[in-house]
């Protein structure tokens, strides 16, 4: 037994039908695609139809979604599970983010650090019809994304080791940085200038601006960012997006 299944192997406790639900809910969390029945299958080690009962289950509980391809991802329907969570950082930012997507005409996110994962919690998308879309639900290796840097930027020194040591600086896109002497140096960079830039690191063709989110006690609690397609991304408009970006991140701080 290998993968995600391998996590509870040997423990009697627990629920089988249920641990496998989970396990391909987390799957589809930390996959940056759409993945088939036949995939998950083979993630979670059990028969291509068993992968589909439970499937069909969780797109019925609204907790994944099945595209016309007949592959699979997060549904958004999986925030429901935190809503009782007595956290109030979605609430506070939600009006902070409508006005930097007002102000930028772009798609734009607020993500937080799950190990050395980030994980996006919302997302307001651009008007336009050349867009970035929403990451709602997704989870994506912390160094291939702007919002990832920005955190990873801002924590201590003590903290990014431990972050740092628990990965593998794996490439998610065609130009996500996987030395780890050059992620270092581009994170001293990032706290010179106060935001990080991606630019095809997570998507072909897409780039963005992340800040990091810090709270009134002084703690990283988030970051957001302004995604926009590459042929978009001047720049003049980086500097632009970075400065409402910085903003709205200090509003949201200021209130969280």
């Amino acid at each position: 037994m290998t993968g995600v299944a391998a996590r509870h192997a040997g423990d009697a406790q627990i629920a089988q039908t249920l641990d496998r639900g989970l396990q391909i809910l987390e799957l589809l969390a930390s996959s940056a695609e759409e993945l088939s029945t036949t995939e998950i299958a083979a993630a979670v080690d059990v028969h291509r139809t068993v992968a589909h009962r439970l499937l069909v289950t969780l797109e019925r509980r609204d907790l994944v979604d099945r595209s016309r391809t007949g592959r699979y991802r997060l549904s958004a329907g999986v925030l429901r599970l935190g809503a009782g969570v007595r956290d109030n950082l979605r609430e506070v930012s939600l009006p902070f983010l409508a006005e930097l997507n007002e102000a930028t005409d772009e798609t734009v996110h607020l993500a937080v650090l799950r190990g050395a994962d980030v994980q996006f919690l919302e997302s307001i998308e651009s008007s336009r019809q050349l867009r970035v879309v929403s990451r709602v639900g997704r989870s994506m290796p912390a160094h291939a994304t702007s919002v990832g840097k920005a955190i990873l930027a801002a924590l201590s020194a003590d903290d990014l080791h431990s972050v740092l040591a628990a990965t593998a600086l794996e490439p998610v896109g065609p130009a996500t940085v996987t030395d780890l002497g050059a992620l270092q140096r581009e994170l001293t960079a990032i706290r010179r200038r106060g935001y990080a830039v991606s630019k095809q690191e997570s998507e072909a063709g897409v780039g963005s601006v992340g800040v990091s989110v810090v709270d009134r006690r002084g703690h990283v609690r988030a970051a957001i960012s302004v995604a926009a397609p590459l042929s978009r991304l001047s720049d003049y408009e980086i500097k632009r997006m970075a400065k409402w970006a910085q903003l709205t991140a200090k509003q949201i701080g200021a209130n969280v």
